[in-house]
C-alpha cells in the first residue's frame, strides 16, 4: 500500500486506532478471534478469500476442472451434475471473528471463468465505506474473472452475520461464510451471554437436496467439557423451511439478526421454525430429571407445506471423558438464567419465525420482545417520510423459439420491474443523463423503455429520502402465491405494524383491513419475511448518507425485479478516486484503496 493510498484509507475510516496498527505495518495479522475488551485498541483484521465454481455428478467424486465429470459406464440419458462454490477450497467459506470496531481487510480473488461476483456484509452499517457494501453496479464494480478486489470497512454492529455471493445462486450453494463481530457487552456485562463462553456457528445449507451444517452432512457438535452453550445459527436454504429441533433440550432464542432480545421474558420453545436468511443465537437448555446421554439428536424437519424437502439429523456429543458425565447428576444444567414461568407449558410451545401461523402454542416473531434497543421515541411519535411498495407478479404471455406459446411470471413492485444501472450507480449522480434515462420511482417521469405503460417497464427503481428523515416503510405483498424475504442494506429496521389483510394507512395508527396488528414491543431486524397476501410496517431512521439496497434474497441471479434502490441524502459518498468506474469493465487486475 503506497502513501497516497494509505492517507486516502486513514481519511475514510477515520481512528487513531488505524494510524497506531499501520505505524506497524511490518507486523503481519495476529489472530482477531479474542476475548473483547472496551479498553483495548481496534485491530486491523487480514483475510484472503479464493472463489472457484466446481461441478459434480451426484454419487460421484467432485471435479475439480469446472467442467462436468467424464467416464464410467455411457449412458444415453444426459447425466445430471450440480454446481457449488468454493471458498479457500471448502465448500461454504471459513468463519472470521473479529471484536467490535475491528478494521477488515479482506482480498477476494476470482477464479470463476467467464463470472462475475461481489460480496455483501449482512449487519454492517459501512457508515464511512459506502461503497463497500458489496452491490453490483450500485455500488462497486463485479470483481471479473481472475481479477482481485479488496474490501475494507469497519465492524461496527456486533452479532451474528454473513458474508455471501450477492446472487442468490451463489449465496445458496456454497459462496458465503460466517461473519462473527464479538462485543464487550455480551463478553463482560450481559448477565446471560457472559455465562454462554461457547458460541459454535451452525451454518445451515443444501445442496443437491440434502442439508449440511458447516459445510459437512455428516456433522457433530461436540462438547468437552463445558455445558454453557450459545449456538450462533445461519441458516441459508432457500426454497425450503425446516423445524429445529434438539433432542430433551429446549431452545431459547437470545438474539435476531445481531439484535440482543430482553431474554428475561423470551420463553423457551420445543422446536423453531426457520426462514431463509435468518440468522440468530441460540441457548441450548437441557430438561431437568433424565440423566445425560452421551449422544443427542439435531433435527431438521421440513416443514409441512414443503414435503419436497429433506430431513436432516446430526448429533451433538457430550465428550464424556472430559465432561465427567458417568455422573450425570452432578452436572448442572442451568445454562441461563431461566426464563420466567409461563402460562403455556414449554414443551408446547413452538416458534414460528415465519409467522405463518400464530397461536395458542405457536409463538411468532412478534410475540418476542423487543431487546435493549428498543423503539426510539421519535420513531414513536410519528415519520417524516412514508415508502409504501406493493409486490405483484402477472404472466405474460410469448412466443418460444419454435412458435410454441409460453408464459413468463413477470415480478415488480408498485408495477416497476428492478433492472440494473448501466453504469455505476456510486459514482454517477442521479441527473447523469446515461444513468437518470434508465431510473424510476419518486417523483421521475418514465424511462422511455417504459412506454407503453402495458408493457414491462424495466428500470432501476430508485427512491430518495432525505438524510435524518424518520421513514416508515410498507411491505404490500399482493402476490398470492409467494412468500418473500427481504434484506435492507446498511439499516436496521423497527417491525412496527403487521396486517393480513388490507392496507394501512399508518403503522402505528388504526389498521384498515380484517386483521391487523400493532406490535407492542417491536423487534429490530434486517431480514424480513413478507407473507403471500400480508402487508408489513417497518419505520428506521435514515441516518447513513449512501445506496441502499432493499433486496430480495430468493432471487436466484442478481434480480428477479423486486429490488429497490433506497438512495439517502443528497451528497455523494466520498469514495476514493481510483475507484473502479465499471467503465471498462475488465479494470485493473488488483485494486487496492
Amino acid at each position: 500500500m503506497n502513501g497516497s493510498n494509505f492517507r486516502a484509507f486513514e481519511n475514510r475510516t477515520i481512528g487513531l486506532a488505524v494510524i497506531s496498527a499501520a505505524i506497524c505495518a511490518a507486523e503481519r495479522a495476529v489472530s482477531c478471534d479474542r476475548v473483547c475488551n472496551r479498553a483495548d485498541w481496534p485491530r486491523i483484521c487480514r483475510y484472503e478469500l479464493v472463489v472457484e465454481k466446481r461441478t459434480f455428478r451426484p454419487g460421484s467424486t467432485p471435479s475439480t476442472d469446472n467442467v462436468t465429470l467424464t467416464g464410467g459406464s455411457v449412458s444415453t440419458e444426459q447425466p445430471i451434475t450440480v454446481s457449488y462454490y468454493t471458498v479457500n477450497g471448502r465448500y461454504v467459506g471459513p468463519t472470521l471473528t473479529v471484536c467490535e470496531n475491528d478494521f477488515l481487510v479482506v482480498d477476494v480473488e476470482n477464479r470463476i471463468p467467464g463470472e462475475s461476483i461481489t460480496l455483501h456484509w449482512t449487519g454492517q452499517s459501512q457508515r464511512r465505506t459506502p461503497f463497500m457494501d458489496g452491490v453490483p453496479m450500485i455500488t462497486q464494480c463485479p470483481i471479473a474473472s481472475f481479477t482481485r478486489f479488496q474490501y475494507k470497512f469497519q465492524a461496527d454492529r456486533a452479532g451474528t452475520h454473513l458474508y455471501h455471493g450477492f446472487a442468490g445462486s451463489e449465496r445458496t450453494q456454497g459462496l458465503l461464510g460466517a461473519f462473527v463481530v464479538r462485543s464487550a457487552y455480551e463478553q463482560r456485562q450481559s448477565p446471560v451471554l457472559s455465562e454462554l463462553h461457547n458460541d459454535p456457528v451452525w451454518l445451515v445449507t443444501e445442496l443437491n437436496g440434502m442439508l449440511g451444517v458447516n459445510g459437512q452432512r455428516d456433522w457433530t457438535q461436540t462438547l468437552n467439557g463445558t455445558l454453557n452453550l450459545r449456538v450462533r445459527l445461519i441458516y441459508a436454504v432457500a426454497h425450503c423451511q425446516h423445524w429445529l429441533e434438539l433432542e430433551d433440550h429446549r431452545l431459547q432464542v437470545l438474539a435476531l439478526d445481531g439484535n440482543v432480545l430482553n431474554h428475561n421474558s423470551t420463553p423457551s420453545v420445543r422446536r423453531i421454525l426457520l426462514h431463509d436468511g435468518v440468522r440468530m443465537d441460540v441457548a441450548l437448555t437441557r430438561l431437568a430429571g433424565d440423566k445425560i446421554k452421551r449422544d443427542y439428536e439435531i433435527r431438521f424437519a421440513p416443514h409441512e407445506t414443503t414435503s419436497s424437502c429433506g430431513r436432516a439429523v446430526f448429533r451433538l456429543h457430550y465428550d464424556a471423558d472430559r465432561a465427567a458425565v458417568n455422573d450425570a447428576e452432578s452436572i448442572k444444567y442451568n445454562l441461563i438464567t431461566p426464563p420466567p414461568p409461563s402460562p403455556r407449558p414449554s414443551e408446547e410451545l413452538q416458534l414460528d419465525l415465519t409467522g405463518t401461523a400464530c397461536g395458542e402454542t405457536m409463538l411468532c416473531p412478534q410475540d418476542l420482545p423487543g431487546g435493549r434497543d428498543q423503539l426510539p421515541k421519535d420513531l414513536q411519535r410519528g415519520y417524516d417520510t412514508r415508502l409504501e411498495f406493493t409486490i405483484g407478479t402477472r404472466q405474460q404471455a410469448g412466443t418460444g423459439p419454435f412458435g410454441e406459446p409460453t408464459h413468463e411470471t413477470v415480478r415488480s413492485v408498485n408495477g416497476f420491474t428492478f433492472a440494473f444501472p448501466p453504469v455505476l450507480m456510486v459514482r454517477d449522480p442521479l441527473a447523469n443523463g446515461a444513468l437518470g434515462a434508465h431510473c424510476c420511482g419518486g417523483q421521475r417521469p418514465l424511462p422511455r423503455s417504459c412506454q407503453p405503460l402495458t408493457a414491462r417497464c424495466e428500470c432501476v427503481h430508485v427512491e430518495h429520502i432525505e438524510a435524518g428523515h424518520r421513514v416508515e416503510m410498507v411491505l404490500i405483498n399482493a402476490d398470492a402465491a409467494v412468500d418473500y424475504v427481504y434484506h435492507l442494506h446498511g439499516q436496521s429496521v423497527f417491525v412496527v405494524a403487521l396486517a393480513t389483510a388490507g392496507r394501512p394507512g399508518t403503522a402505528l395508527g388504526a389498521l384498515s383491513g380484517q386483521a391487523g396488528q400493532r406490535i407492542s414491543a417491536p423487534l429490530q431486524r434486517d431480514t424480513i419475511v413478507v407473507r403471500r397476501g400480508t402487508t408489513v410496517a417497518v419505520r428506521f431512521v435514515a441516518n447513513l448518507a449512501g445506496l441502499w439496497l432493499l433486496r430480495d434474497i430468493g432471487s436466484p441471479g442478481w434480480s428477479r425485479g423486486l429490488d429497490v434502490v433506497l438512495s439517502v441524502g443528497t451528497a455523494q459518498p466520498d469514495i476514493p478516486r481510483n475507484f473502479p468506474a465499471c467503465r471498462h469493465f475488465a479494470g485493473p487486475r488488483y485494486f487496492l484503496i
